[in-house]
């Protein structure tokens, strides 16, 4: 599992070679989210749902910042069922202060 820079991560994206997961609990994905991105909290992904990604597509967890941990886990879980994975420390802090797409209720315009 190697890790992936921003801009890296958002050329895959714009190219569409990358599943990115936020790994974080539903109500926090609704709220804010990389744009693109697909929901599977941690504790679903560990319990299986892990399953219903395409194995030929790399993946890219994330989740709040650098000083969570959970996307470096879901990593070497999704790593541990022959997945190809990039994780993404930097997670919704890094994106959202690089002024890049993000996504949720924050975002909705009113």
């Amino acid at each position: 599992m190697e890790p992936i820079s921003k801009e890296k991560l958002l050329e895959l994206m714009n190219k569409n070679e990358v599943t990115v997961i936020n790994v974080l609990a539903s109500f926090a994905y609704k709220e804010e989210h990389i744009k693109g991105s697909i929901s599977m909290p941690f504790n679903i992904l560990e319990d299986g749902g892990w399953n219903r990604l395409d194995k030929g597509k790399p993946v890219v967890p994330y989740c709040a910042g650098k000083t969570c941990h959970a996307s470096r886990r879901a990593g070497e879980i999704l790593e541990s069922h022959g997945m190809k994975v990039y994780v993404y420390e930097g997670g919704i802090s890094e994106w959202r202060d690089s002024g890049y797409p993000m996504e949720g209720e924050k975002y909705t315009e009113k």
